[in-house]
């Protein structure tokens, strides 16, 4: 990791799922590196980062506020944005003002802080939640801004689209040295497992490790995915700041599909509960069909995902079990 060795690194929102694992990637893999975290306080953000608590820098930041944005990247070589508000289908589908209102607020106060600073690389973490409901499968990069995005992410897909326009703008107006991420679906340890927020996996692992029976699966599990395990993402996040600072989107993405009906069913085996599934099609199941092209990653980075799903299911359910089960639920069979 020598293009980190010895930077100083911003990383907002570095105490949540993502943001977590991208820190503690920096620490143990860059010699000298000084990371400050900006994020909420709270047990959780102490708990993700206690690996690395002690060789950060942690800062309570409110990144509505441009005047704090602007103090956490005075002196700092790199900026990554990992700050966001977000949440699954449920959520994005109810609350597409106010994940577009905080995302941009976001977005835009940390860009031009980053800019004001004189920052030498910024990466924005865009999102697969830019694409349009009939994308092309597997996606490639151009759809990006083709037509809206799909219905259930609106508001959130239109933040992230925003975000990028600035960072290709502000690259270009201010000649700014700009990288654009666009991954796909995240799952792994310290996901969000709240139920009126998480996203599909964790909200599976959620219901079926607290012995759920049968199982309610949103949607009639057609719809399909691209996943990726949080390691192989933070790897990626860290390979397109480095390599590819051209105001220029690349998806960062596993190289297969799989319906959530199979998602489901692979659950309940790796959990070992015997459960049942029970699908309600009167609930939303967002974009029909998801699936990264990697084309440009592997030919621009060399990159590609390593963790197999049944390797990072399995990892993650047992970090549920570990560290989020509630204390007498569940059951094995």
């Amino acid at each position: 990791m020598g293009y980190w060795d010895r930077k100083k690194v911003l990383v907002t929102g570095g105490g949540g799922f993502i943001g977590s694992h991208l820190v503690e990637l920096l620490v143990r893999g860059a010699r000298g590196v000084r990371v400050t975290v900006a994020d909420h306080r709270g047990a959780v953000k102490r708990r993700n980062l206690a690996a690395v608590w002690k060789d950060i820098r942690f800062v309570h930041a409110d990144l509505d506020d441009p005047k704090a944005a602007r103090r956490l990247c005075r002196g700092q070589d790199v900026v990554i944005n990992m700050a966001a508000s977000v949440g699954g289908v449920g959520w994005n589908s109810s609350h597409p003002g106010s994940l577009f209102r905080d995302n941009m607020t976001i977005g835009l106060n940390v860009l031009e802080a980053a800019r004001r600073a004189d920052v030498a690389r910024y990466l924005v973490v865009s999102s697969a939640c830019v694409y349009p409901r009939d994308c092309a499968i597997p996606t490639p990069e151009t759809e990006g801004f083709r037509d809206a995005p799909e219905r259930t992410n609106a508001g959130y897909g239109w933040a992230k689209r925003m975000q990028e326009y600035l960072g290709q703008a502000y690259a270009e107006e201010f000649g700014m040295s700009v990288a654009i991420a666009r991954p796909y679906n995240a799952y792994g340890p310290r996901d969000h497992f709240d139920p009126a927020r998480s996203h599909v996996i964790a909200a599976l692992v959620k219901r079926v490790c607290d012995g759920e029976d049968p199982v309610l699966v949103w949607g009639d599990g057609s719809a399909t995915r691209s996943f990726l395990f949080v390691e192989d993402f933070v790897r990626g996040l860290l390979a397109i700041a480095e390599k590819y600072p051209k105001a220029e989107a690349v998806n960062i993405g596993a190289d297969d599909e799989i319906s959530v009906k199979e998602l489901a069913t692979a659950i309940v085996r790796l959990a070992g509960t015997g459960a049942g599934l029970v699908f309600d099609p009167t609930k939303p199941s967002g974009q029909p069909r998801r699936r990264c092209d990697v084309a440009k990653l592997k030919k621009t980075l060399g990159y590609e995902a390593r963790v197999r799903l049944d390797e990072g299911l399995s990892k993650t359910i047992a970090w549920y079990r570990e560290h989020e089960m509630p204390k007498g639920k569940g059951r094995r069979s």
